[in-house]
């Protein structure tokens, strides 16, 4: 014979039923919602030596019509679900039509009840899995017994596990079994906002629960856990988002001023099914980091609302876990939800948020609160770790074709082939199509500044004394408004917390940053230009001035643009001669006349830690009279604006030449000198300001993109 045969159905029914019902509070809890289903608006509970000895329900809900009362001991009958596909839009806590059925084949159990539409009540009696007589005495056939009775349901669960008496011994004292039933009781008194519900012990007098229908939720969850978690709390709700599939997200929680050294378990609801859930539970616990001392635990209620779709409620038998769609995308938006509403809370506290930092660390926290408002909150599961040993990400970029710096340069200047310069056409015949190599022209002009690359001379910087000039004028305010109606708040976060990393390639200028756990590479060029405009914006009328220690002959400036195809040099002149008040009043671009011609004096300074690029100032004069729209005074001051944000934009370092030059470790030097300075620059200067003050605007999304992420670099590394 073989060794494998069928078991019996008795057998088969204990085995099934002592997997669902584990202990009383597992019986409780499928018959309480039950009697939620059967929408009973007062449901009261009596339990007896643990709920081993009795476990009484009772309810004013709809009631079982006699006919079914027969198909309650039997497995997978229920009213909840016709078919598989129902699950997807399941709506109610039962739905397999086993819990009852499963109480039915471990304990002695009798049935009570009435529907609206019936003058009697009707009692029947259940054990071994069977409906049977009077008394739990077996007869065939067996109907249910009319009685007087109120409409609802009452069960009277008797001598649970008496045919399990492994399981029985396993339980631990009476008095833990009736706690844990007591908390169940009162995490689900908290969320039925329509239901009364109350508890005691057999015999007491006094309830242990009592709650009342449509409670305020404070009031629901003084009367379980007291007045001090009642007093902290803070009601909230999380914005939906159609795209995860959440649809309401709502909840009460502590203030920072509320601390429990006892660790209470969170009372998580989704789709209104009281379920644990250990990584919402973990990000919940790291937002609350920064604000509760070490040791100290919160109290939390939180319920989801999810499309039913997207949630598998089937994947336990007593129903206490789920899965959903897009979970961390979800618990994301919710953990960083309570994280705000704590911070706009916590102004005023009985204690420190923050037990005592190294220097780095508090600056960095410290830092952070001042540009954003908020505390930031340490996520144990999202840190970086950074090792200098470690490859860095440039050996995985591909390396740039070997190029010359005309082209490079003549690509920047022409706003046909780059969006970077400006929006607007230029013609052909007023572009310059060489850059200047005069080296002797930029060295003179240098000269004439006196001061380090990167580090003006304090004695040849004037920064305005007057007081600050408030401006009025119509078309600052629209072109202001029109920078406002471009920003991309998403993008501008994230320049607002960003952390630079490094240049990745000088000539292409790009760089890499840090937000929170995700890498991003970004064209520096087009971000700075962007960034300059907004401070020469702002800073409108009140830059301070970069004084030239012996002025600079336009003639001689402009020399080497003569052998280019450019306009004529009286024409730059002439335009320049007609508005130079306006640029001195307006921009601090100063331009006398001397009796040997024009004459720079001035340039504007945008910041004392930013200089203009000299090996530009030719272009920038030249410009300056062919590329500004004078008639009209919004479209000139934006563009001069322009030309000055395009006169502080770093140039492309250009480190590689021949190998037969002579000149190449003087010229290498000079381009390693280059990048140390532009490296400096933008660590601790460019981008510290822009997490202050830059606005990103829509225009840069695609100069920025997300090249890696913690949370899917360990996702690559879980599958390796």
């Amino acid at each position: 014979m073989g060794a494998i045969h069928k078991l019996d159905a008795a057998v088969i029914n204990k085995i099934a039923a002592g997997e669902i019902i584990i202990q009383p509070a597992n019986a409780l809890k499928e018959m309480l919602e039950n009697s939620i289903d059967a929408e009973a608006s007062m449901i009261d509970v009596v339990v007896k030596d643990g709920g081993l000895k009795l476990l009484q329900i009772t309810d004013n809900g709809s009631g079982i019509n006699k006919e079914d009362l027969g198909l309650l001991c039997e497995r997978f009958a229920t009213s909840k679900l016709a078919k598989f596909e129902d699950l997807e839009s399941i709506a109610t806590y039962g739905f397999r039509g086993e819990a009852l059925a499963s109480i039915l084949h471990i304990s002695r159990v009798s049935v009570i009840t009435k529907t609206k539409d019936t003058q009697l009540a009707y009692k029947a009696f259940y054990t071994g899995g069977k409906m049977v007589g009077p008394n739990f005495k077996a007869l065939a056939p067996v109907e249910p017994k009319p009685i007087a009775g109120k409409d609802g349901t009452q069960i009277i669960v008797e001598d649970l596990f008496y045919n399990l008496p492994s399981r029985a011994k396993s339980l631990k004292s009476k008095s833990e079994e009736y706690s844990k039933i007591v908390d169940v009781i009162g995490r689900y008194a908290i969320h039925s906002a329509g239901v009364g519900i109350t508890c005691k012990k057999f015999g007491d007098s006094n309830h242990v629960i009592a709650t009342r229908p449509n409670l305020p939720i404070k009031e629901r969850i003084r009367s379980i856990f007291g007045t001090d978690v009642a007093s902290e709390l803070i009601e909230f709700d999380v914005e939906a988002n159609e795209a995860l599939g959440l649809v309401k997200a709502n909840g009460a929680i502590t203030s920072p001023n509320y601390g429990s050294k006892k660790k209470a378990q969170p009372v998580f609801f989704i789709n209104h099914r009281l379920v644990t859930c250990d990584p919402l539970k973990r990000a919940i616990n790291s937002a609350y980091q920064i604000f509760l001392p070490k040791g100290n635990h919160p109290f939390v209620y939180l319920s989801l609302e999810i499309n039913p779709k997207n949630v598998d409620v089937n994947i336990h038998p007593t129903k206490r876990e789920v899965r959903f769609l897009h979970e961390e995308e979800i618990i994301e938006h919710i953990s960083g939800a309570i994280h705000t509403k704590l911070s706009d809370v916590d102004t005023s506290r009985k204690f420190k948020t923050q037990t005592l930092l190294g220097y780095a660390e508090k600056k960095k926290n410290d830092d952070y609160e001042l540009m954003t408002g908020l505390k930031k909150a340490r996520q144990e599961n999202k840190l970086v770790r950074v090792d200098p040993l470690q490859i860095k990400i440039s050996s995985y970029l591909s390396q740039q074709s070997k190029g010359n710096y005309i082209s490079q340069v003549n690509k920047e200047l022409r706003s046909e082939t780059s969006s970077v310069i400006e929006d607007k056409s230029i013609e052909e015949d007023d572009v310059p199509h060489e850059v200047i190599n005069n080296e002797e022209t930029i060295e003179h002009i240098e000269n004439k500044l006196e001061s380090e690359p990167g580090s003006p001379d304090e004695s040849q910087i004037t920064i305005t004394d007057h007081p600050r000039v408030k401006v009025n004028l119509d078309s600052i305010k629209e072109l202001q408004k029109e920078l406002s109606d471009e920003v991309h708040k998403p993008l501008t976060n994230i320049f607002n917390n960003a952390v630079y990393v490094g240049v990745v390639d000088e000539k292409r200028r790009l760089c890499c940053f840090q937000y929170d756990v995700q890498l991003y590479l970004c064209d520096y060029a087009s971000t700075l230009l962007e960034f300059y405009y907004q401070v020469a914006l702002e800073e409108f009328c009140n830059y301070g001035t970069i004084e030239l220690s012996e002025p600079v002959l336009l003639d001689e400036l402009m020399e080497p643009l003569q052998s280019m195809d450019v306009q004529p040099r009286q024409v730059v002149y002439e335009k320049l001669e007609s508005m130079l008040d306006m640029l001195q009043e307006y921009f601090h671009i100063t331009i006398k006349r001397h009796a040997t011609g024009l004459k720079l004096h001035t340039l504007p300074m945008l910041h004392k830690h930013i200089r203009p690029v000299l090996s530009k100032l030719p272009y920038f004069i030249y410009r300056l009279a062919i590329r500004v729209n004078y008639d009209e005074e919004k479209a000139c001051l934006h563009d001069v604006m322009r030309q000055i944000a395009l006169l502080y934009l770093p140039e492309p370092i250009e480190s590689e030449l021949p190998p037969s030059s002579s000149s190449q470790p003087v010229r290498e030097s000079s381009a390693g000198s280059k990048k140390a300075h532009l490296e400096d620059l933008l660590e601790h200067v460019l981008f510290p300001l822009m997490k202050q003050r830059f606005l990103a605007t829509k225009a840069l999304l695609n100069d920025v993109i997300q090249i890696a992420d913690l949370p899917g670099l360990y996702k690559v590394f879980e599958r390796c």
